[in-house]
């Protein structure tokens, strides 16, 4: 079958063909290892595409990062709520440590705003319901308004349970955990053991509310 059967072919599901394809390949190789001609190929569809339906890597790379912020909302939001701000935002940030340990290529991709285009605006709303219930919890916790995608306000202590969540994830997906525990899976144990007793140090169940 010629490539330009096949693209006629998979028009309908193309793009998902090409996403998917692309999402095996980073998590197998990493973004690093993601080219067009790879997602091409894995989708069974002639080279140029992913260009013509995507207009280059950005574009293909971006709905791939969406795709993933979707499967990041969908795992937080599966998440039992206790109704207490501090168990609430522990579990969130857990939940959200244990996504980047179990997909660490494509959560690194989330966050290389230079591969990705973060201003495009199916990207900017899968990100922020991604986060919301984590956003939630976080502003009942500090006693501040929840996050509204429509109105950016900055928040120092939102910003900082973000920073939390996210350093600790990037220190999982970097292998530091083995500096830490002389385990088969120093990664499993960080997360079993320690995380939770570093997530109780940093939101105690009592918060001096800010105002």
């Amino acid at each position: 079958m010629s490539g330009a059967t096949r693209d006629s072919y998979h028009h309908g599901d193309l793009k998902t063909a090409l996403i998917v394809a692309s999402e095996e390949i980073i998590r197998t190789e990493g973004v690093e290892g993601f080219t067009l001609r790879k997602a091409a190929k894995s989708a069974g569809v002639s080279p140029g595409a992913p260009s013509h339906h995507f207009n280059g890597t950005k574009g293909l790379l971006t709905a791939v990062a969406i795709r993933t912020f979707e499967k990041l909302g969908a795992e937080l939001n599966a998440l039992p709520s206790s109704g207490r701000p501090a168990q609430d935002l522990r579990t969130q940030a857990l939940g959200y440590v244990t996504f980047a340990a179990l997909n660490p290529g494509l959560f690194r991709l989330i966050c290389r705003v230079d591969l990705i285009d973060f201003k495009d605006p199916a990207f900017m709303q899968a990100s922020f319901e991604a986060l919301t219930r984590y956003g939630h919890a976080a502003a009942a916790y500090f006693g501040q308004e929840p996050p509204d995608v429509n109105k950016r306000v900055f928040h120092p202590h939102m910003a900082s349970a973000m920073a939390t969540a996210h350093g600790l994830a990037h220190m999982v997906i970097e292998g530091r955990p083995a500096l830490l525990f002389d385990t088969p899976d120093p990664v499993g144990t960080f997360i079993e053991t320690a995380l939770p007793s570093v997530l109780l140090a940093t939101w105690p169940d009592q918060c001096v509310r800010q105002t």
